[in-house]
């Protein structure tokens, strides 16, 4: 048989398979090789299978705070330069390899929260990917955190922006012991665009004092919270896809007092699609990950002991990396010094260190654009086939 060396004779699942594989900036040029290349790549189908396929090669997003500017007289910061970059986790002493940076004026109601993917600063979002920054609309409402979900089956982002009724200085830590109303709305971020003009109000609405931290498992946004004037702690949770609350969680019960939950250094973690809860003891130098087996029932089960003694007191669960069979790493951002740690094999893996804090997180290419379905890219020449044009 006759074999052809044209790799444009593939069959459309080949190339699909083959395109797959490939590193998403690469995908990107490869769309302006011909007219049948851009339509394969900009397809649903395409896309889902590309998006699917990355979450088995995770990278290390890496977030720089510097070249801050300030005022004349030097009292107030006016901006400062954010730049954006990963490291390969599958390279052992892989280097951060610097992507771009951009300038975050410092606003009144100043903002920077970084959640699946995205960045949202001042009323802005950035996608990492393709460099994008586009302006999200401006909320009625104080802003005590955004938190961003994405949703595989339609290739969508969900942000959700929590918000206080009550409005004053501090209003996103502590109201003096009493539980204060908090309400939700959200924006949908879809493939190709446009930005929506206005959030979507949700009728939901919670009592607590402050937010301690939140995670996205499963198309859900889970949020620890407490209440100061009842020294408690527990999870609220929101189904993304159709905005639905879920009941509330308690966090796990001390393992020393049982008649007290957890209610200290606790944070949450997407660990490999499971809802965890960490508890770090600095006394003991350690972190227990708690992992929720069954909502209904309330459910935790205590399953690693991560242990940290003489290697300082600031880390938290970024993420889970799998590896080959049943092992994977543990993401943790120890400030200066990210980790990954083995869960089989109970050791440390160093990552590149930096000169200056940092926030690290799990990073996942993905076919997904704020503003057009296509990266504006000039075409090659060299690369289209005789008659064909953009």
């Amino acid at each position: 048989m006759e074999r052809s060396s044209n790799i444009m004779d593939l069959p459309s699942e080949v190339l699909l398979n083959i395109l797959s594989r490939l590193a998403l900036k690469h995908v990107h040029q490869l769309q302006t090789v011909s007219k049948e290349w851009l339509r394969t790549i900009s397809s649903p189908h395409f896309r889902r299978l590309y998006n699917m396929k990355s979450l088995n090669r995770p990278r290390a997003r890496v977030v720089q705070v510097s070249d801050s500017k300030h005022s004349p007289n030097g009292m107030e910061m006016i901006s400062r330069t954010i730049a954006i970059s990963t490291m390969d986790l599958a390279v052992d002493n892989s280097e951060i390899q610097k992507d771009f940076s951009f300038e975050d004026i410092i606003a009144p109601q100043h903002s920077f929260f970084i959640s699946s993917n995205l960045i949202i600063f001042n009323h802005k979002v950035c996608n990492p990917t393709t460099r994008e920054i586009k302006d999200l609309p401006i909320s009625s409402y104080p802003s005590v955190s955004f938190d961003v979900g994405y949703i595989p089956s339609n290739n969508t982002y969900k942000i959700v922006h929590l918000y206080a009724t009550k409005t004053g200085p501090n209003y996103h830590f502590n109201y003096g012991g009493s539980a204060v109303e908090f309400r939700f709305e959200t924006l949908t971020l879809r493939d190709g665009g446009p930005i929506p003009s206005s959030w979507q109000s949700l009728a939901h609405q919670e009592w607590f004092s402050y937010k301690v931290d939140s995670t996205c498992v499963n198309n859900a946004i889970y949020w620890l919270v407490g209440r100061a004037d009842r020294m408690e702690k527990h999870i609220i949770s929101m189904e993304i896809e159709n905005e639905e609350f879920l009941s509330s969680v308690r966090c796990p019960k001390d393992p020393y007092y049982e008649e007290f939950p957890l209610i200290e250094n606790g944070e949450l973690a997407d660990l490999n699609g499971k809802l965890c809860l960490a508890y770090q003891s600095e006394e003991l130098s350690r972190i227990d990950l708690y992992f929720l087996k069954d909502h209904k029932k309330q459910e935790w089960v205590k399953e690693h002991i991560i242990n940290l003694s003489g290697m300082g007191s600031l880390f938290k669960i970024m993420g889970y990396v799998p590896l080959k069979g049943n092992n994977g790493e543990i993401m943790i951002d120890g400030g200066k010094q990210p980790l990954l740690y083995n869960i089989e094999e109970n050791r440390f893996r160093k990552l590149a260190r930096s000169k200056m804090n940092i926030h690290i997180g799990l990073y996942f290419d993905r076919c997904f654009n704020l503003g057009s379905t296509r990266l504006s890219l000039q075409p090659r020449v060299d690369l289209l086939s005789e008659g064909d044009q953009l």
